[in-house]
């Protein structure tokens, strides 16, 4: 099930990419660790929401979208 959520996490470590050195060391071991759980993929959300503006240049809704589908379509394999 884990490498269902590849394209999810890899999606999440370009974004991380994108941060300040000290938000990538809060995280990318969420990401790390993440195992699929509804529960830490609600943390990772909520945190995408306090990074704001840095996790696009474009619209930073559409990347909420892109990530949230990435983590229904793996939930559903």
């Amino acid at each position: 099930m884990e490498k269902d959520f590849e394209p999810l996490k890899a999606r999440l470590h370009i974004i991380c990419d994108r941060l300040d050195e000290d938000e990538q060391q809060y995280f990318r071991p969420l990401i790390e660790n993440f195992k699929g759980q509804t529960q830490e993929f609600q943390r990772i959300m909520r945190d995408l929401g306090k990074f704001g503006e840095k996790i696009s240049d474009g619209s930073k809704f559409k990347v909420y979208r892109e990530v949230q589908h990435l983590f229904d379509d793996a939930f559903r394999k």
